[in-house]
């Protein structure tokens, strides 16, 4: 650290520098003290105070104006609220040195988490806490899930059903699977936890998840099939509305037959199969009544 630093000896070269009084023996002076200030300027130590300053100018150039000089002396030193500052950034350089020896300790790598859990399993108390959360809201997720897809009364009861499927899966992905034998009970120990959070039941909640995707796969395409039956039969019923003749109300009957069978095809275990038998039952009748009606005229 130098005796004085630029800014300081910028204020008082430009006092200096501007100061056109006396005559030129007093130039001379202010020239050399000029050379004296820039030698301590090169010089290592502790910065001047004020009453150094002082003593330093006011011995060759008693002029001098004394505010300027306490100007530069604080220009000189460091004010509190820089000292604090840097007391401050050297704190949480520290700390962002901990965290980051904390957040390395819970990277997903067997040969990082092993002695961590073995020697230090504090270090992994973020990685508890986020199993924790994470198992908690699976197994609520798939208790809803299992509600809604497995006893769907709508189809606003299956898409919420979805949502909370791909919900159920994020958290079963976040839960770090290998490292259920690394002392998880310790983490219980402080906090308390009740789960399990076995491999077994691991394994349970992913087959649900997976035997309720196969069961959304397959009502999404029972209801996509009734889609499609409906509108052929709503074609056909226009087709017969506005047929000319016998033979193309024929076949308006033909097609609205044909709308019929396409719904008996619509598996009966799906909510779109059971949507399907109350149309059929209600197309059945109405057909009949249009083909007896058409065979009369």
């Amino acid at each position: 650290m130098k005796r004085l630093n630029g800014r300081a000896l910028g204020i008082l070269r430009e006092a200096l520098e501007k100061d056109n009084r006396g005559d030129v023996g007093e130039r001379v002076v202010r020239k050399l003290l000029l050379q004296k200030l820039q030698g301590l300027a090169k010089q290592e130590g502790n910065p001047l105070s004020e009453p150094q300053l002082k003593q330093v100018i006011h011995a060759d150039y008693p002029l001098f104006p004394v505010a300027v000089i306490e100007q530069a002396a604080k220009a000189n030193n460091p004010s509190k609220a820089r000292t604090l500052a840097v007391a401050l950034a050297a704190t949480v350089a520290g700390g962002a040195g901990i965290v980051g020896f904390v957040a390395l300790a819970n990277l997903p790598y067997p040969m990082i988490r092993r002695p961590i859990a073995e020697h230090a399993p504090i270090l992994l108390l973020p990685s508890f806490l986020s199993m924790d959360e994470n198992y908690r809201e699976a197994i609520a997720l798939v208790e809803q899930s299992d509600q809604l897809v497995n006893q769907a009364t709508s189809a606003a009861d299956l898409e919420l059903g979805q949502e909370k499927v791909t919900q159920a899966q994020h958290h079963l992905d976040q839960l770090p699977v290998w490292f259920l034998g690394y002392y998880p009970q310790r983490y219980c120990t402080f906090f308390g936890c009740s789960w399990n959070f076995t491999h077994d039941e691991f394994e349970t909640a992913r087959k649900a998840i997976g035997r309720m995707d196969v069961v959304l796969f397959q009502e999404k395409n029972a209801h996509d099939e009734l889609d499609e039956a409906l509108g052929e039969l709503q074609s056909a019923r226009s087709q017969y509305r506005e047929a000319t003749t016998y033979q193309s109300a024929q076949n308006a009957l033909d097609n609205w037959q044909a709308a019929i069978d396409r719904l008996h095809l619509i598996p009966s275990q799906t909510l779109a199969g059971e949507l399907a038998r109350t149309h059929m039952t209600a197309a059945n009748r109405d057909l009949q009544q249009a083909q007896r009606s058409l065979n009369d005229n």
